[in-house]
């Protein structure tokens, strides 16, 4: 039973990473640019980020507090990095030409959203783990749904 609430959990985070991101274009680029990487990007955070997440998860499940925060931090920037060169490898993308050029250009591009993704997707994960969150998550929907019309 446990499972399942850990994948209702990443995936809310997900989607909130997710909303986060397209904010984020939306605020520097434009409505249009957010909506347009947001529908690149949320699919992406679904298939790669969701199983990350939960590998991180796995691979801290043994440590405590802050060990535990640190390592699964570490573990989705990681994942984040490899996002570039693991699709460039199984599509034959020459190696020795990553970050040169425009392809280079592309390759920072990926590597610095996927590095924010990954932040975002680990801030709200852990956020939605933290006792203290969720009291006050709690509390706050219990104030709107007090909200009588």
């Amino acid at each position: 039973m446990s499972e399942i609430f850990m994948i209702g959990r990443k995936v809310i985070a997900a989607l909130t990473s997710g909303i986060l991101m397209i904010a984020m274009y939306s605020i520097f680029g434009g409505i249009g640019t957010g909506v347009f990487y947001g529908m690149y990007l949320l699919p992406i955070i679904f298939v790669y980020g969701i199983p990350s997440s939960m590998l991180s998860d796995y691979a801290t499940k043994s440590l405590t507090g802050t060990k535990r925060i640190v390592a699964s931090f570490l573990i989705h920037l990681f994942l984040a990095a490899l996002f570039v060169p693991i699709p460039s490898l199984i599509s034959g993308y020459k190696i020795d030409t990553w970050f040169t050029g425009v392809t280079g250009l592309l390759d920072t591009f990926f590597l610095i959203n996927a590095s924010i993704a990954a932040l975002l997707l680990w801030l709200t994960d852990e956020l939605m783990k933290n006792k203290t969150c969720q009291t006050k998550r709690r509390k706050c929907l219990n104030w709107i749904g007090g909200l009588r019309i």
